[in-house]
C-alpha cells in the first residue's frame, strides 16, 4: 500500500511538471503567514518519532535535521531522502526542496475598468527550487532560484509582480558562533534573503507570482521563547530577464523584530518592533520627495477558550522632503469559534484605521505607509485599495467541510480616512487624486475562498471576488466599473 501511494504522489507531481511546461499556470495567494520554525542547528534526531516540520512561507525557515537518521531506514514520505541528506561527515547534511504553482487568472474591469482589458483571462506560472547545506553546527548555505512566468495577459506582464524568467530569490550564509550553553544562541546571515514578520502587513516577501527578496545582514538572537532579528537590506528590483535583480539603491530598510511566544499564556504572542525606511523617491497626493520614515509598533495575539484576539499599533515619524512626518494605523481582530457545530464555523471581524494626509498643501505628512506589505491582504485583487488613508471593516466566515476541504467568505468595506488625501493600492502606489472626488466611501469587495488540501504536498484553490466601486471611483475619470475576479490555482511542493 506504501508503495501505491509513492508511486501515486510521483506521478501527481510529473503530471503538474508535465502540465506546467505545455501550458504554464499560476497566481497569487491572499493569506499572509508567519514562520513558526526558527532555524537550528541541532544534532540529528535519532529516533522514528521526530516531528515532521510544517512547510513554510519562507522555506529557509524549515529545520529538516529530525529526518536524518530513522529507525532501520524507515521513510515516511517520498521526499523524504532529499529532505535531509546526510553528507560524509558527521551533523553535515543538505536539505533539497521545491514548489511548483499555477494559477488561471480572469479579470472583468481590471483596475476598475481603465486599461487593457483581458477577458479570456491568462496564466501564471512559478517554479522555485532551494538547497539548504548544513556544514556543521557552525555554517550553513542555503540558495533558492525562483522562475516567474505569464502567458497570453492582454497588455504583458505586470511590472515586478507576473513575470522573472530566473533569478536568485535566496543566496545567504548564515555563521553560529561556537558558545557556552549558559550564553544566548546569535546567528549571522549574509546575502539575498527573505523577511517574513508578522502578519504581513508591514513586512512581507509578497507571495505573489514572484517574490521580492531583499539583499542584506540579519542578526539572529534566539533565547528561550524570545527570537530578535535585527538587520540592515536594500529591497531587490524584480527585473523580467535571466539573472538581471538588483539591489533598490533608491531604498535602505533596516529595524529590530522581537518576539516573545508563550504557548500556555493568555497572551500567546506579542511583537515589538522598530523599522527604518529612506527612499529617495516617495510619492503621495501631495507630491514625490525624499522621505525618512521611522515605525514603532507592536502586536498582540491572545487566545481564551474559543476566542482569539489580534491587535496591530504602528507609529511613524520622520521626515517628508522639508516636512515633518507624523502618521500612525490601528488594528484589531476578534475571532470566535464553533468546534461543536457542524463544519466548525469561525466568525471573524477585523477593523482597522490607518491615517491619511490632512492637507496636501502643507508640506507635512501624516499618510500611512505600509513599507514591504504581502501582495493582498484586503481582499483578493492585487489592484485594489490598501491601508494608506482607510478605514476598514472586515467581517469573515471560515467553515470546514471536511477534513481536506475549507470555505470561507470574507467582505470589505473602505473609506478615506481624510477626504483631502488619495486613494493607493496595497502595495502603496499612488492611484486617483483626491482633488477629484469628496467622497469618502471608496467602495466594498465580497470574497469565495475554496481551498483543497489533497496531502500534505498537494493543495487547490478557487478564488472568486466581487467589488463594487462608490461615488469616490465611479466620480474618476474615466468613471471606475464594478470588477469580477475568478482564479484557480494549484500547488505542489516538498
Amino acid at each position: 500500500m506504501r508503495n501505491k501511494n509513492r508511486q501515486s504522489r510521483f506521478c501527481l507531481a510529473a503530471a503538474l511538471a508535465v502540465s506546467a511546461a505545455a501550458a504554464p499556470i499560476w497566481a497569487q495567494s491572499t493569506s499572509a503567514q508567519v514562520s513558526e520554525v526558527p532555524n537550528a542547528d541541532v544534532p540529528p534526531a535519532t529516533t522514528e518519532n521526530s516531528s515532521r516540520p510544517v512547510y513554510q512561507l519562507d522555506r529557509s525557515e524549515e529545520n529538516w535535521s529530525g529526518l536524518c537518521r530513522h529507525v532501520n531506514g524507515r521513510q515516511d514520505d517520498l521526499w523524504d531522502s532529499l529532505k535531509c541528506f546526510e553528507l560524509r561527515r558527521p551533523f553535515w547534511y543538505a536539505s533539497f526542496g521545491a514548489e511548483l504553482r499555477g494559477s488561471y487568472e480572469v479579470y472583468r474591469n481590471y483596475n476598475w475598468g481603465s486599461g487593457p482589458q483581458d477577458r479570456n483571462g491568462y496564466y501564471l506560472n512559478r517554479l522555485i527550487g532551494h538547497a539548504d547545506f548544513h556544514l556543521g553546527p557552525s555554517v550553513r548555505i542555503f540558495t533558492e532560484l525562483q522562475s516567474g512566468l505569464e502567458f497570453g495577459r492582454n497588455g504583458g506582464p505586470r511590472p515586478a509582480i507576473d513575470e522573472d524568467k530566473l533569478d536568485l530569490g535566496q543566496l545567504f550564509i548564515e555563521l553560529r558562533p561556537s558558545t557556552r550553553q549558559d550564553r544566548v544562541p546569535i546567528a549571522a546571515r549574509v546575502g539575498r534573503q527573505d523577511f517574513n514578520y508578522g502578519d504581513g502587513s508591514l513586512v512581507s516577501l509578497r507571495d505573489l507570482n514572484v517574490r521580492r527578496p531583499f539583499d542584506g545582514i540579519k542578526l539572529i538572537l534566539q533565547q528561550q521563547e524570545w527570537r530578535i532579528d535585527v538587520f540592515a537590506a536594500r529591497p531587490v528590483v524584480t527585473s523580467p530577464g535571466f539573472f538581471d535583480d538588483g539591489p533598490d539603491h533608491t531604498q535602505t530598510f533596516w529595524g529590530i523584530w522581537a518576539t516573545d511566544r508563550k504557548k500556555q499564556s493568555f497572551v500567546r504572542q506579542l511583537d515589538f518592533y522598530y523599522l527604518g525606511l529612506d527612499r529617495k523617491n516617495a510619492q503621495f497626493d501631495q507630491g514625490t520627495a525624499r522621505e525618512r520614515r521611522n515605525t514603532l509598533g507592536l502586536n498582540a495575539h491572545e487566545t481564551a477558550g474559543r476566542f482569539s484576539l489580534f491587535q496591530e499599533g504602528d507609529l511613524q515619524f520622520g521626515t517628508f522632503g522639508a516636512g515633518r512626518l507624523l502618521a500612525w494605523k490601528l488594528a484589531q481582530i476578534a475571532s470566535y469559534s464553533l468546534p461543536r457545530v457542524r463544519y466548525h464555523p469561525v466568525l471573524e471581524f477585523q477593523g482597522a484605521i490607518s491615517s491619511g494626509d490632512k492637507n496636501p498643501q502643507n508640506a507635512d505628512l501624516q499618510t500611512f505607509y505600509p513599507l514591504f506589505p504581502a501582495g493582498v491582504y484586503y481582499g483578493d485583487m492585487v489592484f485594489t485599495s490598501g491601508s494608506l488613508n482607510a478605514i476598514v471593516a472586515h467581517p469573515s466566515l471560515a467553515t470546514q467541510l471536511s477534513k481536506t476541504l475549507t470555505l470561507s467568505v470574507d467582505s470589505f468595506s473602505l473609506w478615506r480616512q481624510r477626504t483631502r488625501d488619495g486613494l493607493y493600492s496595497q502595495s502603496g502606489m499612488f492611484l486617483p487624486t483626491a482633488q477629484i472626488s469628496q467622497s469618502r466611501y471608496i467602495g466594498a469587495t465580497q470574497d469565495l475562498d475554496i481551498d483543497w488540501r489533497l496531502d500534505r504536498h498537494t493543495n487547490a484553490r478557487f478564488l472568486a471576488a466581487y467589488y463594487e466601486p462608490w461615488l469616490y471611483i465611479r466620480e474618476t475619470q474615466p468613471p471606475g466599473k464594478d470588477t469580477t475576479y475568478l482564479s484557480i490555482i494549484a500547488c505542489y511542493k516538498f
